[in-house]
């Protein structure tokens, strides 16, 4: 039997005032459809993604029309009754596509069918999956990276232990010490290489400490330039002797490099970037302007290219997460908030100011810091002379034959009486063969429990060092207190360990 048409006329009614509900949303888009297809009404965001101009225009038209694939609509029209899940691409009136996302709520049927979408940007949720995915390519790497890591520490700290051995044999023979000099810091630099990819692989926390940007941007240069390629120039203004930061040197790196990759990726054909580190003053009535909670000295760091700049729109939300101006060739929108989130952390903030044709600047500007003059400003050159050292007995156990040897004589050199073990019960034994200060072993596990304290009870004050890999937690042995030392370390590492935990005060355990 028919429904009766005033029956007909109060669901169209009623989807009317649903409608006129989402009129004002500037979230969602929302559209009412008839049977045949036609948009019967839009609110104001769907009809600015389809540009629709004024709806008292009352012109006829079809959704399929502003469709990518149509069979989203066919797709409707079969389904039954009610409310369900729907997603559609539409193509604007600049023709680009735009993914929405959301429900739609079906009524009535045959010719008096109705049909009212609720969406919202599908990008975002695009984007999110893309950065759960790349999470997992990196939980995966993490695992990879976590593999190798130990053998590889232990390989960079052999090679630069013996690298500050040989320096002392020939310091006064400067030619030759330069040149060891070079490769002691070329193995050092793979230290922090390595350190760097437990930290994009999210398996070690950033150590932050006081650094000079200058330098961290100077050293970077090598890379950069083989990173943007023969067609883009690379320029630096880099002030000497500004003061440092307070951030981590791989996020530093990390902001930098992306920073310039941005700006590669904004320039067609051959174009220029400038990175710039520099000393500001900013007013207290200037800070709140740039983002900051007060005035002060800051560090800018700078990034301009000569691409073709960013649209006035746009320039307001480039620092939002998952939006980006690149979405074409892959950008995910997180570089840009990744580099926000770090000058923020620091206490400082990010800035962007853009001209469409003539480039891009990008400005961080960071709180600054007295400089620490501390272990690495001086150890290029020092002596062992002027490393901690002592005439205690040390027994070292190490599974690596390299590193047991390397850990054996770096201790001897700084005037340790040194007893080497091959295994756990003959390092217990050297223990207790004569008074023992210090135990130093590496790859300690929860299996070595009952050896430790086997060594504790021979030796009440034995005090234990346990080298361990950044990326593992180092275990803990209840009742065994000892202390620390992350591989791979250097012989100035090693000195001021062992130093530290022997004049410690208190019980060792």
């Amino acid at each position: 039997m028919p429904q009766p048409k005033s029956r007909d006329n109060a669901a169209n009614a009623r989807a009317d005032v649903d409608l006129a509900l989402l009129e004002a949303s500037g979230v969602v888009a929302a559209i009412a459809v008839a049977a045949d297809g036609t948009i019967v009404r839009a609110n104001a965001r769907m009809r600015r993604l389809l540009g629709l101009g004024d709806p008292a225009a009352r012109v006829r038209v079809r959704l399929a029309d502003h469709l990518v694939d149509a069979a989203a609509w066919s797709a409707w029209r079969k389904g039954p009754s009610g409310v369900r899940p729907a997603e559609i691409e539409v193509r604007g009136f600049d023709g680009a596509p735009k993914l929405l996302r959301g429900e739609v709520h079906v009524e009535g049927e045959g010719d008096d069918r109705r049909y009212l979408g609720i969406f919202v940007d599908g990008e975002d949720n695009k984007a999110l999956r893309a950065a759960a995915q790349h999470s997992a390519r990196m939980e995966a790497l993490g695992s990879l990276t976590a593999g190798v890591a130990h053998d590889f520490n232990n390989l960079l700290t052999v090679l630069v232990g013996n690298l500050y051995l040989i320096g002392e044999e020939v310091r006064e023979r400067p030619h030759v010490f330069e040149k060891l000099k070079a490769a002691r810091d070329a193995g050092k630099r793979g230290t922090e290489l390595i350190k760097q990819l437990m930290t994009f692989a999210r398996r070690e926390e950033l150590t932050v400490g006081t650094i000079d940007p200058s330098k961290v941007v100077g050293d970077l240069l090598p890379l950069l330039k083989r990173a943007l390629g023969p067609r883009i120039a690379l320029e630096t203004t880099l002030q000497e002797h500004v003061d440092a930061v307070r951030a981590s040197v791989a996020q530093l790196e990390s902001v930098v490099v992306n920073l310039a990759v941005n700006a590669r990726d904004a320039i067609d054909g051959k174009g220029r970037i400038t990175i710039g580190v520099q000393g500001v003053d900013v007013a207290e009535h200037e800070a709140p302007l740039k983002g900051l909670a007060r005035g002060g000295r800051y560090v800018a760091v700078s990034v301009r290219d000569t691409g073709a700049g960013i649209a006035p729109d746009a320039l307001p939300r480039v620092f939002e997460p998952f939006f980006s101006t690149k979405r074409e060739r892959g950008g995910t929108g997180l570089g840009l908030s990744m580099v926000r989130w770090f000058a923020e952390s620091t206490g400082g903030s990010a800035g962007i100011e853009s001209v469409v044709g003539q480039g891009t600047t990008v400005t961080l500007l960071l709180p600054r810091q007295q400089h620490e003059h501390g272990a690495d400003a001086i150890e290029g050159t020092m002596p062992l002379s002027t490393l901690p050292s002592g005439t205690e007995r040390v027994v070292v156990l190490a599974v690596d034959e390299a590193l047991r040897a390397t850990i054996h004589q770096t201790l001897e050199v700084l005037g340790y009486r040194v007893k080497v073990a091959s295994g756990a019960e003959d390092m217990v034994a050297a223990v207790g063969a004569e008074l023992t200060q210090l135990l130093v072993i590496d790859g300690l596990g929860r299996a070595d429990a009952d050896i430790l304290i086997r060594a504790r009870a021979v030796q009440p004050k034995l005090r234990i060092i346990t080298t361990v890999d950044p990326h593992r937690p180092a275990e803990r042995i209840p009742g065994v207190g000892m202390a620390s030392l992350a591989k791979p370390f250097t012989l100035a590492d090693l000195a001021k360990a062992v130093r530290r935990t022997l004049d410690v005060e208190g019980d060792a355990g």
